[in-house]
């Protein structure tokens, strides 16, 4: 009887821990408003914080389009190799020129999100029912982009602080 309790027990503890188990990457979504009394307008915050939970990286960036059902990989297509004016990002990366250029949202702004580490957006907005930017924000595994590329980004490619204001639309 008691190996029958230790085997029951031992099932519903793997059962629970399964069910207990924490998703990748955790989006929690925070938003803030309020009247800016210089303008007197009423503005929302909306925070989109991404907590990595996995023991893989994570990129993101702002897409110029909604990305709504596109696969990983017309996104990848879209942001790294489709011309945006006269050059695409891989064009300005093998140029050297991205150094050379400030942080540009839809253009050459990709954050890395390493393991254990925390990255948000503040979009900040005058209009309650838009979703411009949430509807824009590419979230995927560096490992797939790597694959893409044939090649890893470099390091200095990558938006350094742990969080982005986007305003506007």
């Amino acid at each position: 009887m008691k190996t029958m309790v230790y085997i029951f027990f031992s099932f519903f503890m793997f059962c629970a821990m399964n069910l207990n188990a924490q998703s990748p990457i955790e989006i929690d979504t925070v938003s803030l408003r309020y009247v800016n009394g210089f303008t007197n307008q009423h503005e929302i915050v909306d925070e989109y914080r991404m907590k990595n939970h996995s023991n893989e990286e994570y990129i993101t960036w702002v897409s110029l389009e909604p990305i709504k059902n596109k696969s990983n990989l017309l996104l990848m297509r879209e942001f790294f190799l489709q011309a945006h004016g006269d050059f695409s990002y891989l064009h300005l990366m093998g140029d050297c020129i991205l150094d050379e250029l400030p942080v540009n949202t839809g253009y050459s702004f990709i954050k890395k999100i390493a393991p254990g580490e925390t990255f948000s957006y503040f979009i900040v907005k005058t209009d309650p029912e838009s979703n411009f930017y949430s509807e824009r924000i590419v979230l995927m595994k560096e490992s797939e982009l790597t694959q893409f590329l044939k090649t890893q980004l470099e390091e200095r490619y990558f938006f350094k602080p742990s969080n982005i204001v986007l305003t506007g639309k």
